[in-house]
């Protein structure tokens, strides 16, 4: 739907009913002529009121380098922090924390990629120290992502959920996930 889209809408969902509510309709025996005045008022009245179009979303953007932009702000990480940011953005129905070793393939593959480490035997122990529950590792870097996010914004919009023994997810309202 383009922004032109929505604010047609926004105009009939929040306007119209102000409008043809506050004028009552006119009726001659004609349903169109009715309509037609009805169509009338309703424009005249429409555009003597000023609309705050809805704020744009917010647009997370991820190129294929790995680069997470939220607007034009980069999200600047540690490789595993970014490679755990991003295993939680790819399920955003949420991960149970005790299963992270479910997902160690996955974020194998992402850290090698966000690594600029080339020796496969230096990235699996990376790995297998997050995916370790006995380890403070997946914690550790969950804290410096909910640090890095809390300084990009102010409102507490990008932040980890989930109650205990629950799988966790990042919440972004309103925003847009793009991977490029």
């Amino acid at each position: 739907m383009t922004y032109n889209s929505q604010l047609v809408l926004f105009y009939f969902l929040h306007i119209a009913g102000k409008c043809l509510e506050s004028t009552p309709s006119p009726y001659s025996g004609v349903a169109e002529e009715a309509e037609a005045v009805e169509v009338a008022q309703f424009v005249q009245c429409a555009s003597a009121l000023e609309v705050t179009p809805p704020p744009p979303r917010e647009i997370i953007r991820i190129t294929r380098g790995l680069r997470i932009f939220f607007g034009q702000r980069e999200l600047q990480l540690r490789p595993m922090s970014k490679a755990v940011l991003l295993l939680f953005l790819r399920h955003p129905e949420g991960i149970a924390l005790k299963d992270i070793g479910d997902f160690r393939e996955e974020l194998t593959r992402l850290y090698s990629m966000a690594s600029r480490s080339d020796n496969p035997e230096k990235i699996a122990r990376s790995v297998a120290r997050v995916v370790d529950i006995f380890s403070n590792e997946l914690n550790v870097n969950l804290s410096r992502v909910r640090a890095a996010l809390s300084a990009l914004e102010k409102e507490g919009t990008y932040q980890i959920s989930g109650r205990a023994g629950e799988p966790k997810s990042f919440k972004f309202f309103k925003t847009i996930v793009i991977w490029e």
